[in-house]
């Protein structure tokens, strides 16, 4: 608690530094200002100086505490880095931190276990041992203490500082900061990514939250086809709102043209509306029918579920097969959110379970 007062107080100086004597004092004449100036000029500029003066501070505290630290203990462990220059780890890697050793958690997910004071120095406050650092955060190993950091999600961006000891953990991992072991569609992204049914939403993203769009689907399920490119390249077939050169378009094409999608039924195909629940579930039995030419078998029952008669009529035939195969999973409030915008995770989850039950008997790398 002492450690937060304190931080509070040096937030409190900094500020009536800059307000009374920093480069935006007023000075010389008329002593008024506007309130425009006040709220768009004056404060904003103040607080971007006490921000700054703060970092400063936290940093001097940092650097002092890891100096008086690392003489007491005397270093240790088998690399050495003098500042907090970022590094790239991996999933299953671990790295030892003797006392003294400082961490910057710059993005992925870290658990670090540990005997001993694993000190946040951003708070101010001890971390328990078996926790998850938090990005943007800097740790320092306390005296007499041993700490063993864990990287559980694909990819993990530290900054190290002081010595410290490195074990690969091997295997070809993800390279996403944002997938980390025990996350719900964990294994779902490893599926897709790995089939090269998704890539990242940048080099080191998936976004499992962010929802996906309708041209992002079709141009999936062309991949879970096995990326037949004469199927593709003969597709011809036209929407009002698809231009020919965008990237999309050959896939849409295909998509129409194979019964996987049918568009939003005035010609067009809406590629940037965010596919809903309901939506990948009726594309994914169309999928199954037309273009795999299976018979999906199997309904459940739609009234038991809180939202069942919520689902669309021409969707729920759909929804019945995907329920009673366990494509999908009823929240733990008994609803089915037919109309809900299916992110990427969902989607994942969603495709591995279809490919195990219909696509496991063709080989893997025949999808995608």
């Amino acid at each position: 608690m002492r450690r937060k007062t304190a931080r509070l107080l040096l937030s409190g100086g900094i500020l009536a530094a800059v307000l009374s004597g920093g480069a935006l004092a007023l000075s010389g004449g008329d002593s008024l200002i506007s309130l425009r100036e006040l709220n768009e000029i004056f404060l904003p500029k103040a607080q971007t100086q006490m921000e700054e003066r703060m970092n400063s501070a936290l940093q001097s505290t940092y650097d002092q505490a890891l100096a008086q630290s690392q003489g007491e203990s005397g270093g240790g462990g088998g690399l050495y880095s003098a500042d907090l220059r970022s590094r790239t780890f991996h999933q299953g890697d671990t790295l030892t931190l003797p006392a003294g050793s400082g961490v910057l958690a710059l993005a992925g997910t870290g658990e670090v276990v540990h005997s001993g004071a694993f000190i946040d120095v951003t708070e101010g406050a001890e971390v328990p041992s078996g926790s998850r650092l938090t990005p943007g955060h800097r740790y320092l190993a306390g005296e007499d203490t041993s700490a063993v950091l864990s990287v559980r999600s694909g990819a993990m961006y530290l900054g190290l500082q002081g010595s410290y000891g490195y074990e690969p953990g091997g295997g070809d991992p993800m390279p996403f900061v944002d997938v980390a072991q025990g996350d719900w569609f964990q294994s779902a992204v490893e599926y897709v990514y790995g089939n090269g049914l998704f890539s990242g939403m940048s080099a080191d993203r998936f976004s499992p939250g962010t929802t996906m769009n309708r041209a992002m689907l079709v141009t999936v399920f062309y991949r879970l086809a096995g990326s037949p490119e004469g199927e593709l390249n003969a597709a011809d077939a036209s929407f009002t709102d698809v231009a020919d050169g965008s990237w999309y378009a050959p896939f849409v094409r295909w998509g129409y043209v194979q019964g996987v999608t049918a568009g939003m039924g005035d010609g067009s195909f809406a590629p940037e509306q965010s596919v809903t629940r309901q939506q990948i579930l009726v594309m994914l039995h169309s999928f199954a029918r037309q273009y795999l030419k299976l018979t999906p078998t199997g309904t459940a029952d739609l009234s038991i579920y809180g939202d069942g008669g919520q689902v669309a009529g021409w969707a729920r035939d759909a929804v019945s097969w995907a329920v009673s195969a366990g494509l999908i999973v009823p929240s733990g409030e008994g609803t089915l959110r037919p109309a809900d915008p299916a992110s990427r995770a969902e989607v994942a989850a969603i495709l591995m379970k279809f490919s195990s039950l219909y696509l496991y008997p063709f080989p893997a790398s025949d999808i995608g």
